[in-house]
């Protein structure tokens, strides 16, 4: 199972490393977390292994993204990988963006 976390600041990778390797010694479940730090733009090859991460994702998580290439390009991928998602959790983003929150059946846009 893969979890994509984009998001913007600084204190949130240890924490989901630690997650990650927690969840994985208690459960076995093989866990992946991808964590990105969208708080400036991204170049082409930082995109690219977003979009590789995404296209691998169960679920993906986008808290606080408000630059608007990183959120229309996040945009593009969402609505390319929809089928590969089994839920997208969007907090505290741009409107379009807070639009492909979905989980299972439920879909808020």
């Amino acid at each position: 199972m893969q979890i994509t976390v984009l998001y913007v600041g600084s204190s949130l990778l240890a924490p989901l490393k630690n997650a990650e390797r927690e969840i994985n010694r208690a459960y076995g479940l093989e866990l992946r977390v991808a964590a990105y730090n969208f708080g400036s733009p991204l170049s082409d090859r930082e995109w690219q292994e977003v979009d590789s991460d995404l296209a691998e994702s169960n679920i993906v998580f986008v808290i606080h993204v408000m630059d608007g290439e990183n959120a229309s390009r996040l945009v593009a991928a969402l609505d390319r990988y929809k089928d590969r998602h089994d839920a997208v959790v969007v907090i505290n983003c741009m409107p379009e963006l807070m639009r492909h929150t979905r989980m299972g059946r439920l879909d808020v846009s």
